[in-house]
This record gives C-alpha cells, sequence and structure tokens, in this order.
C-alpha cells in the first residue's frame, strides 16, 4: 500500500482529506506541521508528502526545501496546497523543474485523490 504523508493546520482539511485518500486505497500519515511531515518522511518509507505551503512552525515551503535537499528524501514527490493567490506556491514550482505539483485550495476530495494519483498508485492489496 502507498503510503502518503498529509500534513495541514486545519483539522477540518487533515480529516477530509486523509479519508478521501484511505478511500482510495492509500495508506496515510497525518501530519499537524511541517516538522512532523519531515521527521514522518525521514522516519519510515514514504511514496508522496501532501502539505499546506502556510502552516505554524515549519511551513510547507520550509518542509519542502528540506526534503528536497536530503538525499534520503529528496525523490519523494511533494504536493504543496495552497491558496489560490499565493505567489510563493508558483515560485517553488517553478524552482523545482516541476518535481513539485500546487493543488489550489479550497480543493475538493476528488481533485486531491486525482492529484494523487497522478504521482503514484495506490497499491492495493490482493
Amino acid at each position: 500500500m502507498a503510503t502518503i504523508v498529509l500534513a495541514d493546520d486545519d483539522p477540518e482539511v487533515l480529516e477530509m482529506g486523509a479519508e478521501a485518500l484511505e478511500d482510495a486505497g492509500f495508506k496515510v500519515i497525518k501530519a499537524p506541521d511541517g516538522q512532523r511531515a519531515l521527521q514522518e518522511a525521514l522516519g519510515r518509507r514514504v511514496d508522496l508528502v501532501v502539505m499546506d505551503v502556510s502552516m505554524p512552525q515549519v511551513g510547507g515551503l520550509e518542509a519542502c526545501h528540506c526534503l528536497k535537499a536530503m538525499p534520503k528524501t529528496a525523490r519523494i514527490p511533494v504536493i504543496l496546497t495552497a491558496a489560490k493567490k499565493d505567489p510563493a506556491a508558483k515560485a517553488i514550482s517553478e524552482r523545482t523543474h516541476g518535481s513539485v505539483r500546487i493543488l489550489r485550495k479550497p480543493f475538493s476530495a476528488d481533485q486531491l485523490v486525482e492529484t494523487v494519483r497522478g504521482l503514484v498508485r495506490p497499491k492495493l492489496l490482493l
């Protein structure tokens, strides 16, 4: 089963996203901030990280930079969620040459699952 770290400081977004991804066949590890997302990505095998750009303590941009700078996590695909008018999201997408995807808020459960599936397929148990 593909493992996704989902990080957002909004509990409603975190729950909606986790439920949608689990229903689609993914294992989800929830994180309330970028620091926890980094810890999870470093501490286990993770197939993808989805995180909000704006979170307290360590935000998604900073956490993404850390993930991409470490050999162990550099190849993990990242999806950053950002408000429609957040210029930082566009800037990081350009700097990472497309290795980071942007999902604009507000997004639906279906949009989240579709974006995740574009980068990693769930490995269903037979």
